[in-house]
């Protein structure tokens, strides 16, 4: 393999705002704990005190994600932010080595599209990680928000152009498909880039509809830890939970509404803007709002199931294999990437979670399920959750042997 000199982390965020940044955090620690030098660039402020701590060399925009500002300048920014594109192209032609990988994670609320103009002349040594698929499609998840359907047409064909599938207005879809046509036209068509990295082997179809070739793409799903080393006796528990975000997509309202329909517990880990509606309109469910890893770890010591009713397809879902790996059996919804696993091998369940008479059922079925069956499926979670994802190691190995065949075609170029 050849030497990797230097790792370039591209994300909007230092400080982990969702899934994918605490991914781009850990990973940054897993490099640095092999002595690998890394750059951080980041569309904020940088403001995290672990890269001193790490000896990471910074590199930051400085400016707020696009619904933090002023409309004319976010909408500008968002389609191309010359900035982004100016700090990033200094950084390549001051510091670039042979030896240096891009590696590009979260772009889409503040670096923009504009940063692969300048990543084009290192594109051969630039991986690419789709979190989502803001790559491929303009709102990012090939889902029609209005009619809460999945979206099968072409990114940026003329039936797309025509459907308003935007969750806020018409308006804002017009302006997410500029931003894709911008993306598309600073990607290039023939230019050489070295891999995008996906995180479930299903999202290779929607990369392919948006015009990627199939030798682009490789899938590396991403790595999990349980909540508890130990199995949570799912048989002797009577509590459902949710965890994640309270907003629109990530169905709170919809799992709420099928346990007050199934008369089961229902206990909430998380917040969001959703919060104080839901805890008003639900009084007799539980509420913890957001907890830590560890204090995940106990209160889900009590779970019988983990309910996952997202609205959108779930490419991963993270904190599904960390409960299935804790021995907490899964409700998700048929969406979800992972739900023909889940329920081949014996770990749960999958329905239309969108349909609170059907989520219901699931609900009951799990609730009322003889204790023996409930025992074997919370050992099936538990043996076989982490088969899902890959451990940090096999994740840490699987990037740095990418890398590495990055630099090697490089080099032969």
């Amino acid at each position: 393999m050849p030497p990797i000199s230097r790792v370039v982390l591209l994300n909007d965020f230092s400080i982990a705002r969702g899934g994918a940044t605490t991914l781009v955090l850990l990973l940054l620690r897993l490099l640095r704990s092999q002595g690998i030098p890394v750059t951080m660039i980041v569309g904020d402020d940088g403001d995290n005190p672990s890269f001193d701590e790490l000896g990471v060399d910074v590199v930051k925009l400085g400016q707020r994600a696009l619904l933090g500002g002023n409309s004319l300048t976010s909408a500008i920014n968002g389609v191309g932010n010359r900035s982004a594109g100016a700090l990033l192209s200094d950084w390549i032609a001051r510091n670039d080595t042979p030896g240096t990988v891009y590696h590009v994670h979260v772009w889409s609320q503040i670096l923009s599209p504009a940063i692969f103009v300048p990543l084009r002349r290192v594109a051969e040594r630039t991986a690419i990680h789709a979190h989502d698929f803001f790559h491929a499609c303009p709102n990012g998840a090939y889902m029609d928000y209005r009619n809460e359907a999945r979206c099968l047409r072409t990114p940026l064909g003329g039936s797309c152009l025509a459907t308003n599938c935007d969750r806020r207005a018409y308006t804002h879809k017009l302006w997410r498909a500029a931003r894709q046509a911008r993306l598309f036209s600073a990607m290039g068509k023939d230019v050489p880039w070295g891999k995008i990295v996906l995180i479930h082997e299903k999202m290779i179809e929607g990369f392919t509809r948006a015009g990627y070739g199939a030798p682009l793409l490789q899938a590396v799903r991403n790595p999990a830890l349980p909540f508890v080393a130990e199995r949570i006796a799912a048989e002797h528990n009577r509590s459902f939970f949710f965890i994640g975000r309270l907003e629109q997509e990530k169905g709170a309202q919809d799992a709420l509404a099928a346990a007050r329909l199934a008369g089961v517990p229902l206990e909430i880990i998380g917040d969001g803007p959703m919060r104080a509606e839901l805890e008003a309109q639900y009084p007799e469910m539980t509420f913890h709002g957001w907890r830590e890893q560890a204090e995940i770890g106990a209160l889900i010591g009590n779970a019988r199931a983990l309910v996952i009713p997202s609205r959108l397809p779930e490419p991963f879902g993270l904190v599904a294999v960390e409960a299935a790996a804790s021995g907490v059996p899964l409700i998700l919804t048929e969406m979800a990437f992972l739900a023909d696993e889940v329920v081949a091998c014996g770990m749960g369940i999958a329905c239309n979670t969108r349909s609170n008479a059907v989520f219901a059922d699931a609900l009951r079925t799990l609730s009322a399920m003889p204790f023996d069956e409930m025992q074997r499926m919370s050992k099936n979670a538990f043996s076989g959750g982490m088969k899902l994802a890959n451990t940090q190691s096999d994740w840490a190995d699987a990037l740095l042997l990418l890398y590495g065949k990055l630099l090697g075609c490089a080099k032969a170029a």
